[in-house]
């Protein structure tokens, strides 16, 4: 059995106040007086009863009435009135985050790459040196302790592979980083391809997919050699971090450090963060304007594609060129069901 409801409502007058000016000429002082008049604002909306409302048929929403202007919240996800103002979820409303990293490793014999994520950073000031050097010694000094270390697998195959970490515990002020080391200067350092993408997945709402692009990196050297520059990064030759999409990056990656040879730089002790991210931060839910005031707009046509009970929302209000009555809410709740094969 397929379930029909039918949903009329109707509309309380709205009153519409207009100004009737009346000029006299120049000897005489101008003078006005208010009129009122009633415009009754009349709006119904009713589900065709032909309609059987099943997944992948339209839902006809049938109009009468003399509203101007319609704005439809179709009551799937991501278009739920209710959620109009809303920008967060709860930390507990996410069902997973995953952090997914396709990495590339050439040349060299020791593995001098670590890879972390927590949500313990506040983030670096990415300008200010003398700011932001104490907060990467008390990281490098720590061992990471407010970190959890990302394993992957040492390699010099040349050849992308993907880890993906779960990352939902930190999901709340996630960051992620890398460390670059020299953990012997007599032999040959690798070079690394990165390339990141962060998936949240919520109960209720899309997908959110964050992407290189999404991310924001800071770069900071330890090293000696790079007190007076330790933001240091997309500059020409072996031994420097590079981010694409930034000037001096030619990358074939996201982010690249570039392997060198033995004995070419007397230390490297490079870091990376990414800034933090809130993952529980969301768009929110959006309505669709359907009608104006020079459109004809008998019904709308709209497809739910899953099953379900869903609240409809129309905004609706009359206008003319003195304005625009205030918008007035109407619902209507009904049941999609998936087509029996």
């Amino acid at each position: 059995m397929v379930k029909r409801i039918i949903a009329e409502h109707t509309m309380n007058t709205k009153r519409i106040t207009y100004l009737a000016a009346a000029l006299a000429f120049a000897s005489v002082a101008a003078s006005c007086e208010h009129d009122e008049i009633y415009e009754p604002l009349e709006f119904s909306v009713q589900l065709a009863p032909t309609n059987t409302y099943l997944t992948g048929d339209p839902v006809a929403f049938n109009f009468s009435g003399n509203a101007d202007f319609i704005t439809v919240w179709t009551g799937d996800t991501g278009h739920e009135y209710k959620h109009k103002d809303r920008t967060t979820v709860d930390v507990a409303d996410i069902e997973s985050c995953e952090l997914e990293i396709e990495i590339s490793q050439q040349y060299g014999t020791l593995n001098n790459l670590d890879l972390f994520a927590g949500n313990k950073f506040a983030g670096l000031n990415g300008s200010d040196a003398a700011t932001d050097r104490p907060v990467v010694e008390a990281i490098a000094a720590s061992s990471y302790a407010d970190w959890k270390q990302l394993a992957f697998t040492p390699n010099s195959a040349n050849k992308f592979e993907t880890y993906t970490f779960d990352i939902t515990e930190f999901a709340d002020n996630f960051s992620w980083g890398m460390h670059l080391y020299y953990p012997d200067p007599k032999t040959t350092m690798r070079t690394y391809r990165i390339n990141p993408k962060i998936t949240v997945r919520f109960k209720g709402y899309d997908t959110q997919v964050y992407n290189y692009l999404d991310m924001e990196f800071v770069p900071f050297s330890l090293a000696a050699q790079h007190a007076e520059d330790p933001y240091i990064h997309n500059v020409s030759g072996n031994g420097n971090l590079k981010f694409q999409g930034q000037p001096g990056a030619n990358n074939t990656a996201n982010i690249v450090f570039q392997g060198f040879s033995a004995g070419a730089f007397p230390e490297i002790e490079q870091w990376a963060f990414m800034q933090p991210i809130a993952l529980n931060t969301i768009s929110p839910d959006t309505g669709q304007n359907i009608k104006g005031v020079t459109d004809d707009l008998p019904s709308y046509e709209y497809t739910y594609t899953k099953p379900g009970t869903y609240t409809a929302t129309f905004i609706v209000a009359n206008g003319n060129y003195q304005g625009q009555s205030a918008p007035t809410r109407y619902e209507v709740t009904f049941t999609v069901i998936d087509r029996i094969e």
